[in-house]
């Protein structure tokens, strides 16, 4: 999927996921303009934080 970063979260989201570094659904949820539904995207944000704390 190549969409720009902005149109899947703002920047003031995307700010607040690497400032908190979320390590499960519940902490990523809390972030606001993360809806709950959107378990797939979450999937994939949580395993993108994940390899980034790898390295």
């Amino acid at each position: 999927m190549s969409v720009p970063a902005y149109v899947v979260f703002t920047d003031n989201t995307l700010i607040a996921i690497a400032e908190s570094l979320p390590d499960d659904d519940a902490a990523l949820v809390a972030i606001p303009g993360i809806a709950p539904a959107s378990s797939s995207s979450t999937r994939d944000v949580l395993g993108l934080v994940r390899e980034r704390q790898k390295s």
